[in-house]
């Protein structure tokens, strides 16, 4: 493989991580960001669902992109995200009853995420395999760590506590946690903070 195509490659990888977060840059998806995100177990269940959606649908879609035509195409990707969306329920159900049962609605709802479609749609109808492949895994793990972030910062805020392997650590007293944090308000507070600060920063690397 060329550096020039290695070049690409990484590029493509940090767009998606980093200078085209799709939660802290481009706020795509974020009702079940609200949603999932007051237990660690559920925000990596729904991100690790998304990359693995992300993955296999860019893959699909950049398969058979020169074989239908823009219209045609449009609805073939609709129904491709579904159906991975069906074999990942499917999945969950089988393998974890309680996660499926806490993600809700928001499992099937992925179908129609902004995030996937928008990938799908408007970077692997134009790129070769590889490419796409490595646009969704990018912004499939953008978003998974995105989720964690803000899993790990309304957890800690409102119980002063964090749970990790089976270890909890206590951070702080309880009586000083911010209870406003587990509701879906405090949710959208505390991701529009980090988006404010995770923009600053990221203007900051560009101007040096």
């Amino acid at each position: 493989m060329g550096n020039d195509i290695k070049n690409e490659l990484k590029n493509i990888l940090n767009q998606g991580i980093f200078k085209h977060n799709p939660v802290f840059v481009l706020a795509l998806a974020l009702t079940p960001v609200l949603a999932v995100s007051n237990t660690i177990g559920k925000a990596l269940g729904l991100g690790m669902t998304v990359l693995f959606i992300m993955v296999l649908s860019n893959l699909i879609v950049s398969i058979f992109k020169s074989k239908l035509s823009d219209e045609v195409m449009t609805i073939v990707t609709l129904a491709i995200v579904a159906f991975f969306v069906t074999v990942a329920e499917m999945i969950i159900q089988v393998r974890n009853i309680a996660l499926y049962e806490d993600l809700g609605i928001y499992l099937p709802l992925t179908a129609v995420s902004g995030l996937i479609l928008h990938r799908a749609l408007s970077f692997s109808k134009q790129n070769n395999v590889i490419k796409s492949v490595v646009d969704g895994f990018a912004y499939g793990v953008g978003y998974l760590v995105a989720l964690i972030i803000i899993t790990i910062v309304r957890v800690i805020i409102s119980t002063g506590s964090m749970t990790l392997f089976n270890m909890r650590m206590q951070l702080f007293d309880s009586v000083y946690s911010f209870d406003l944090a587990d509701t879906a308000f405090g949710a959208l507070l505390i991701v529009g903070l980090i988006l404010g600060i995770f923009k600053t920063f990221q203007q900051r690397g560009e101007t040096k």
